[in-house]
């Protein structure tokens, strides 16, 4: 994950970095007039980042409906020095996702942004169903019809971001970026791959060698239930008459026949 943390106090911004990066968000440090020039440089798609991060900037509701009308779609996170219920009305009323105030914790700052993103790919919740599968987006392995598919750490993080993401091509870059953000890691051209047909493996032996994961030949990978796991579409409830109702459509109709 990918934020940028714009806070203009050297000492908060650096106790702001610690808590980011114990929630494994890589970030970087820009101030609100170079974040601008970045939007305007690269537009809204150009930026990359999952998140943004208002500390204390002038005018914050300001900031905030400015990303906004550039189409930002970006999580937006603000961080208020005391709290203030005016304040965090004008703030959300002008398109932030949430709004904490100071100090924060790394584990609550991942989680409102996560809720951010997931909102925004239309999950209602930390579980999505995806055939005979259901992948635990809050760090629990998967299961196949109710039983637990154990998986590595690097394999459950590559499968969460592929679940986020269910059936939509998610690029090999996007892949490393979630999954070695911050750990340090270098990997090789070919380890998403490798761990690609470890999940293969896995799944298909539990659901009776089905293929949910499907290469997307120069753009990354697709996540999807094969025809055959996917769930029928629930059919139309029936009207049900009550007698005496059809007793009186009837004589309606035989006394309109009748005049």
């Amino acid at each position: 994950m990918r934020a940028v943390l714009v806070e203009p106090n050297p000492l908060i911004a650096d106790a702001l970095g610690r808590q980011l990066g114990m929630g494994k968000i890589r970030y970087d440090r820009q101030d609100w007039a170079g974040l601008e020039e970045l939007l305007q440089q690269q537009g809204a798609d150009g930026l990359g980042y999952d998140a943004i991060v208002l500390g204390s900037v002038d005018d914050p509701a300001r900031c905030v409906a400015a990303l906004r009308a550039h189409q930002v779609g970006a999580a937006i996170l603000c961080l208020l020095d005391r709290r203030c219920v005016t304040t965090t009305v004008e703030l959300l009323h002008a398109g932030a996702d949430d709004v904490l105030v100071k100090p924060v914790v790394s584990a609550e700052v991942r989680a409102r942004i996560e809720v951010a993103r997931r909102r925004s790919r239309g999950l209602l919740s930390n579980a999505v169903r995806v055939g005979r599968l259901t992948v635990f987006l809050d760090g629990r392995d998967p299961e196949v019809g109710g039983e637990r598919l154990r998986l590595s750490q690097r394999e459950h993080a590559i499968l969460g971001v592929l679940a986020a993401h269910h059936r939509r091509v998610v690029s090999k870059e996007h892949i490393y970026d979630e999954v070695y953000g911050l750990s340090g890691a270098d990997p090789l051209d070919k380890v998403i791959d490798v761990y690609i047909c470890k999940l293969r493996k896995k799944i298909a032996e539990a659901t009776g060698g089905a293929r949910y994961i499907e290469t997307v030949y120069g753009r990354g990978y697709k996540f999807e239930a094969p025809p055959e796991h996917e769930d029928p579409a629930p059919a139309l409830p029936t009207r049900r008459v009550l007698p005496g109702y059809a007793a009186f459509g009837r004589g309606v109709g035989e006394a309109r026949l009748a005049g």
